[in-house]
């Protein structure tokens, strides 16, 4: 009698195309083992698949014995796709241009003709390329890592493409931004399956502290900016983010940082790409969205709570980082959340 035997078996193909992103498989397959080994309802039965038996991945690791591309796919199976990232390899290394556009078109020409409504499919990052080239995002919701969402957004104007997501979910079509957040999708179905209980024991096992959904933004406010290395200005970012609703003075934070006024408003837009009001701004649009998603708050009352002067001064923020009103905003968040768990 076969060890899966009394598990019910999903056939589950991770489709590697051309120098695949390490983290895009590698994440949601760990997701894959660990839930394989920590219950006795459903076996996941994984499958490498693509154009060559060996491929050589973003950070120059060789795969060998990649099967082909399935003849025949089980009515249940589940399809994921990896994104690619041969533009972070050198020169040397890179598949010529020609070569590369082509074996995309016979994976997205393979998608097109064996994915069917009863299959799952699950793209990574840019791997939702594809399955766009094959029509399978046809008034879908998706979503792809935020560098290929222009090329996505221009496939076939029937995809509804969610900028700034996480992870989308449209029936049983799913799409993750890519790197991490391809794990946080995984987790999203498994889930869906297994239930919440599973979900969570594999995220601990992962160390992966809060499971994110796929509502979240790809890129914080509260990250936004940071990437440089000046400590005054690390510091002084570090004093907003802990009370952002605040009436924060450029003089004051001047004196902080131990600057000019002048000084310090030059160096911090330098520095960051953002003035001081866009910068705390951004901070208190982040609370007020996380507060909108939450409960049914009067956009009166988030005005004064975060230390907004006027209504105007609010939307006007607000509108920086979003083409919706908030309160649209808060009915295509509900809306979404509403799709994720049907």
């Amino acid at each position: 009698m076969s060890e899966h035997a009394a598990k019910s078996v999903i056939k589950t193909y991770f489709i590697l195309g051309p120098v695949p992103l390490v983290m895009d498989f590698a994440g949601p397959s760990e997701v894959l083992r660990r839930v394989n080994m920590t219950q006795d309802k459903v076996f996941f039965d994984v499958e490498f698949v693509g154009l060559h038996n060996e491929i050589q991945t973003s950070i120059g690791l060789p795969l060998t014995n990649i099967k082909a591309l399935p003849e025949k796919l089980d009515d249940d199976a589940m399809v994921i796709i990896s994104g690619g990232a041969s533009q972070m390899l050198g020169p040397e290394e890179q598949p010529a241009e020609a070569l590369l556009a082509a074996e995309n078109r016979q994976i997205s020409n393979w998608l097109k003709t064996h994915i069917r409504p009863s299959h799952s499919l699950v793209t990574i990052c840019n791997g939702a390329l594809l399955a766009a080239e094959a029509g399978l995002f046809n008034n879908h919701y998706c979503t792809t890592h935020h560098d290929s969402l222009e090329a996505l957004t221009s496939v076939h104007p029937s995809i509804k493409v969610e900028e700034n997501r996480l992870f989308t979910e449209d029936r049983n079509r799913y799409a993750s931004a890519g790197i991490t957040s391809g794990t946080d999708l995984m987790l999203h179905i498994i889930g869906q399956r297994l239930g919440p209980a599973i979900a969570a024991e594999t995220a601990k096992f992962m160390v992966v502290y809060a499971r994110r959904n796929g509502n979240d933004p790809q890129i914080s406010p509260w990250l936004q900016g940071r990437e440089h290395l000046h400590p005054a200005i690390h510091r002084i970012q570090d004093l907003i983010a802990q009370n952002p609703t605040k009436d924060w003075d450029v003089i004051a934070l001047a004196k902080q940082a131990n600057m000019s006024a002048r000084h310090f408003s030059r160096l911090f837009n330098s520095q960051t790409g953002l003035s001081i009001p866009d910068y705390v701004n951004g901070l208190r649009v982040a609370i007020a969205e996380n507060a909108l998603r939450a409960q049914k708050v009067q956009i009166e009352q988030l005005v004064g709570d975060l230390g907004f002067g006027s209504s105007r001064q609010f939307r006007r923020a607000w509108g920086r980082h979003h083409a919706l009103t908030p309160l649209q905003w808060r009915q295509h968040q509900a809306t979404s959340n509403a799709r994720q768990s049907v």
